[in-house]
């Protein structure tokens, strides 16, 4: 077996999870948005980086027992504020509902309440849903498992990022015409989130070289790559 390549002993260590198509574990020439965004602010810095892929829950948990990590993306939300160092914001998305076509009232939120529900494990999804009164929140893995669950009708609906739904909805042999998508829930910023041993003055480092990258149209040119808006 051919050896894992030895990363640079200064090498930044980014943890993600197979998001696409905000980072794509197999992605090749196009191994996700945010992970070229990051790449690209990278080099800017003079600093390498290794992006490494686990389960969400698993990725968000070393970035808070290990020293010098950075995990994305991560939804900064009031209950995460204090567990780590916020390098840079990359992205805003939108959160939605999604089931089935014709499967679900998507805007009608008392019956959607009444219903099976699956997030993602290790987001903040199921917290949300349950102090609006959400009773039967299920969490999976991966998005493409809540989505799978969907189809086999172990859910009724599942809730969280819209492009990630989206591009979910493709794969398995799945079309996005076989899903329903509510309009927008609520939305949030995603960032590049480092363990606490990062300084203000490399979040100020990182939000400078990102700034450059908006400038010089390199942010624009990702993001219409991978066909999504800036924001």
């Amino acid at each position: 077996a051919r050896a894992a390549p030895v990363a640079p002993a200064d090498a930044l260590r980014v943890v993600a999870a197979d998001l696409p198509p905000y980072a794509v574990a197999q992605g090749g020439a196009s191994p996700g948005l945010l992970v070229e965004v990051v790449q690209d602010l990278s080099r800017r810095l003079g600093t390498p980086v290794t992006v490494e892929f686990y389960p969400w829950q698993r990725a968000l948990t070393m970035a808070t027992v290990l020293p010098h990590i950075a995990v994305m993306p991560v939804t900064r939300t009031p209950e995460r504020e204090a567990l780590f160092r916020w390098l840079v914001r990359l992205h805003q998305q939108n959160f939605v509902f999604v089931a089935l076509h014709g499967g679900a009232d998507l805007r009608d939120l008392a019956a959607l309440r009444r219903l099976r529900l699956v997030v993602l494990r290790g987001s903040p999804h199921k917290r949300v849903l349950q102090e609006l009164n959400f009773v039967d929140v299920a969490e999976c893995s991966t998005v493409r498992e809540c989505m799978r669950m969907l189809k086999k009708g172990i859910a009724d609906v599942t809730y969280g990022g819209e492009d990630v739904h989206r591009n979910a909805a493709g794969t398995d042999g799945n079309r996005e015409t076989e899903f329903d998508f509510s309009p927008v829930f609520r939305s949030g910023d995603i960032w590049l989130a480092g363990s606490l041993d990062f300084s203000e003055e490399d979040s100020r480092k990182w939000r400078a070289a990102l700034e450059a990258a908006r400038a010089d149209g390199t942010l624009a040119r990702i993001l219409r790559k991978y066909g999504l808006a800036g924001n």
